[in-house]
């Protein structure tokens, strides 16, 4: 037997081992690819994109490691056809068909990115959430195996899944748990990988390795193995302190620095659309087949600035399934007729909406659908009935947690504060006042559809408080929703103001005319309570003069409560008035004195008002400044310099929150510091306010007045 007869069973043993490390490499590469991909899948809903990531692995590998010995232009090229044809088929497979698939293509292609980053976790697999981790896991498979396979460098092909892991994590943050048994997997791969090619063979990649030669050594293989592993744990020993302190850091969540999708200005304040509904009651909205009857929520308003009611929260794009909802009770299908915007009419709590893309606010539970909603749009939504039971509110505590749902802007009118406290003084629990004060507005006022638009605080006042004959005490239900919400927070009730529609079971049309607004209230343990201030059809009001008026009347003064009535003192006494005597007597005593000396009292007393007036202002000041509990010595320095600028010149509307007052106050060109935000603590959580903060705040308030004092006009100066 000739010698390379005898060779030939050892390098055939040669290169199967040499076969085996590489399929042990591709495999163990291939399978950290789907791992990596896998991460992301944990914010994702049900299992589809864990087979779609593993697929996108296993298809790039089997395309890299089938041509890994033909030219190297020629597996890129075929892994970017096989990656177009898996894409498109991950589109076809999440695709609901509600568009054509050329547009859904073009559209998740084109949105894949903010959509993945602003859809509301847990993600629903859709052609637009779905691109993004099929295509990252797809390039990065790619990448690993040309690297590993193709040119033998497996710590290099390491590289790209590692990438994808980080890219993975970064994209779940906060919103998942710790995927401790998946980091594992993934090390012990990359182990398996590095440790099988610890030795390597040829390093040609032809075909296979068609090895010639004797057998290389292996102390210089196993040499290697031991610097590697000392550098390994001498990196491990540096790192593994830093590594602790972020394992037990919050990671940061991308979708914070995401812009979410915004409203347009027929939504930003939806109760002016009450005074166009009630003015053309017929005109249709929306088809609707509901299961039950129900009130479709199209905006829940709980933050009130004076002007507007607006929405708490943001809009985050959600999937088919709408988290945090309970078990669906109620379905319906809706068509959309003449409803234009953005904001999407569902029953709550919204569970599942199919065949619109839907963006769901996280705070109140309203949709609202990015593109707008447009004729001929049609959806489907099932919802758990949110229905809270008046009986066990009868008993309960007002829920006083969100300190918004009981807000009050500054300027309200007089009447509001006259209702509040007629409520206040009849009723005694906060579930009685709260119907109480509904049934007065029910009782009192009338519904007028042609009454014009406006629910901010002069409207409103205009509203509750001027006669009929001006034609006040007539009202949308935009007024009664909007006067009711602000006079229960007068009260210490939360409050809200809700907009939708009245729906009622089977198929209908939706019209206009069953379009309102409804206030309700939040009691503890219960949840939110709809009231129904609108008067019943037909109703006469009652003038409400006559009803406060009456309040005022039966109410004691305070003389006859400290009890100094009694007959008083007639000082119009005719017969004072018809003595000559006293008359003559008044005469002579004014006599008297000489005129000059009259003038000379009336020039002293002249000379010395601006001395009064400036003890005055002192006195104000001290009184603001130093007396009561830190809260109001806050609201007393905010007092201050708002009086300090209006000397200046510069006035702040009544209605002006601190913000707004600021910015006003920066025309002076004199800081206010953190007075604003001192203001809003004292205003919302006055127990939080300590004397440090009111100390701060009266520094402020005594520094801007001297720094302003030079825009003061001289004789406002002088005299004040």
């Amino acid at each position: 037997m000739t010698a390379i007869q005898r060779d030939r069973p050892k390098r055939s043993g040669r290169r199967v081992r040499y076969r085996l490390r590489v399929a042990a490499v591709a495999a163990s590469l291939t399978l950290m690819c789907a791992l990596a991909g896998a991460v992301a899948a944990r914010v994702y809903h049900g299992q589809l994109l864990y087979l779609l990531v593993a697929g996108a692995a296993f298809g790039a590998f089997a395309i890299g490691f089938a041509l890994r010995n033909r030219p190297a232009f020629l597996a890129p090229s075929a892994s970017l056809v096989g990656l177009a044809a898996y894409l498109l088929a991950a589109i076809a497979i999440t695709d609901d068909g509600a568009d054509p698939l050329p547009a859904t293509i073009v559209d998740a292609l084109v949105n894949a990115v903010p959509r993945t980053l602003t859809a509301l976790i847990p993600v629903e697999p859709a052609p637009d959430t779905v691109v993004v981790p099929v295509f990252l896991t797809w390039l990065a498979a790619t990448l690993a195996c040309e690297f590993a396979i193709r040119y033998g460098r497996t710590l290099l092909g390491c590289l790209p899944p590692a990438l994808l892991y980080g890219a993975g994590l970064y994209l779940v943050g906060p919103n998942a748990e710790v995927g401790t048994v998946s980091a594992v997997a993934f090390c012990v791969l990359a182990a398996a990988a590095l440790a099988v090619t610890a030795a390597p063979p040829e390093r040609r990649p032809d075909t296979d390795a068609v090895v010639d030669g004797p057998a290389p050594s292996r102390a210089p293989a196993l040499m290697g193995m031991v610097a590697t592993a000392a550098v390994l744990l001498a990196v491990m020993a540096l790192l593994v302190p830093v590594a602790a302190r972020l394992v037990t850091a919050s990671p940061g969540d991308p979708r914070e620095y995401v812009e979410p999708p915004q409203l347009t200005d027929i939504d930003l304040n939806p109760l002016v659309r009450i005074a166009e509904w009630s003015k053309y009651p017929d005109q249709d909205l929306f088809k609707a087949d509901t299961s039950a009857d129900a009130w479709m929520r199209l905006a829940v308003l709980t933050e009130y600035d004076g002007t507007t009611w607006q929405a708490a929260g943001d809009f985050r794009t959600a999937g088919t399934v709408i988290p945090g909802s309970g078990d669906a009770s109620y379905s319906a299908d809706v068509e959309i007729i003449g409803l234009g915007g953005k904001l999407v009419p569902a029953a709550a709590d919204p569970a599942t909406v199919t065949g619109l893309p839907i963006a769901v606010n996280l705070t109140t539970r309203c949709l609202l659908t990015p593109d707008g909603l447009a004729t001929g749009t049609a959806y489907h939504v099932d919802s758990a009935l949110v229905a809270a039971d008046p009986a066990a509110a009868e008993n309960a505590r007002a829920n006083l947690a969100d300190a918004a749902t009981v807000a009050v802007p500054p300027g309200t009118p007089e009447i509001m504060a006259t209702i509040a406290d007629y409520i206040r003084t009849t009723y005694d629990t906060p579930y009685a006042r709260a119907q109480g004060l509904a049934d007065f507005l029910g009782q009192h006022y009338a519904y007028n559809p042609e009454a014009p638009s406006g629910h901010d605080l002069p409207s409103l006042g205009f509203f509750l408080g001027s006669p009929v004959d001006a034609g006040g005490q007539r009202g949308t239900s935009e007024h009664f929703a909007a006067a009711y919400a602000v006079i229960a927070r007068l009260i210490g009730l939360p409050s809200r103001v809700v907009v939708g529609f009245e729906v009622p079971g089977g198929s209908s049309t939706v019209t206009a005319g069953q379009g309102s607004a409804w206030p309700e209230v939040d009691f503890d343990g219960v949840g939110w309570v709809r009231f129904d201030p609108m008067p019943p059809p037909d109703a006469v009001p009652v003038p409400p003069e006559d009803t406060l008026e009456q309040m005022e009347e039966e109410t004691p003064s305070p003389e006859e409560d400290s009890g100094g009535g009694g007959e008083a003192e007639d000082f119009n006494d005719e017969s004072l008035e018809q003595d000559g005597d006293f008359d003559d007597a008044l005469t002579e005593d004014a006599g008297g004195l000489p005129v000059w000396v009259w003038y000379a009292i009336g020039v002293l007393l002249l000379a010395c008002v601006p001395l009064v007036l400036k003890a005055r202002r002192a006195l104000r000041r001290r009184r603001r400044l130093t007396r009561g509990t830190p809260a109001e010595r806050v609201a007393g320095a905010w007092a201050e310099v708002l009086a300090s600028a209006a000397r200046a010149g510069v006035k702040v509307p009544g209605h002006a929150n601190a913000e707004e007052a600021a910015a006003r106050l920066a025309t002076l060109e004199a800081d206010i510091g953190p007075l604003p935000r001192l203001v809003n603590a004292a205003a919302f959580a006055p127990h939080a306010v300590s004397e440090s903060d009111a100390d701060a705040a009266a520094a402020v308030a005594s520094d801007y007045s001297g720094r302003i004092g030079h825009q003061v006009k001289r004789w406002k100066r002088f005299l004040t």
